[in-house]
């Protein structure tokens, strides 16, 4: 089974590291193939988003608002300006939209829950969080220059995002499908974050 994602992920992956936006054909190919949600990549027509229809009238979008890009569920077919989760990155929203729906994709294929540390005493060393008054989250800033900015609306969205910093979501997405997480996420398994 293991060999089938490979070549499967082989023939996803290969060329696409330099666009961020052919992720998102990757990762709906994915989860359309092994969960049951119907994941349909606007983007790729020219349109602003992508949405993930969870049945029943629920789902979770990605778009693009006003230079940035945004991350939440929908609620009543609605979602909130700038969602839970936003940023001028494609990559960083995409890591999150990719921790927060792979555990619909672990247990579709039958795997334990695995989540990277979400807590903010939970940061790796060196790792800063900037938060503001208003209990928003709006950048992370790394041991040595790394500087992620965005707005979140919790800790659990975004410190994630400092153990991640060197992946793209490809291999985050590919890391997911392997049962203990694989060598990618071997950096924080050492204390096992089976959810």
């Amino acid at each position: 089974m293991l060999n089938a994602f490979s070549c499967f992920f082989g023939r996803m992956g290969s060329g696409k590291k330099e666009d961020p936006m052919a992720f998102l054909d990757e990762y709906a190919a994915v989860m359309n193939r092994h969960t049951g949600l119907k994941v349909y990549n606007g983007f790729k027509l020219g349109r602003t988003g992508l949405s993930i229809d969870a049945g029943f009238g629920s789902g979770m979008l990605l778009w693009l608002e006003d230079g940035q890009y945004c991350f939440d569920e929908e609620e009543r077919g609605k979602v909130r300006k700038c969602g839970f989760f936003s940023s001028p990155s494609v990559e960083l929203t995409q890591k999150v939209m990719v921790n927060y729906t792979v555990s619909l994709l672990r247990h579709s294929l039958g795997l334990p829950v695995l989540g990277v540390p979400t807590k903010a005493d939970e940061l790796p060393s060196g790792w800063v969080l900037q938060e503001t008054p208003t209990w928003s989250y709006v950048a992370l800033d790394g041991p040595h220059g790394e500087h992620l900015e965005f707005v979140a609306s919790g800790a659990r969205y975004c410190v994630a995002l400092a153990w991640l910093y060197d992946m793209t979501p490809s291999e985050l997405l590919n890391a997911y499908m392997i049962p203990d997480g694989g060598p990618l996420l071997r950096q924080w398994l050492g204390r096992p974050y089976l959810r």
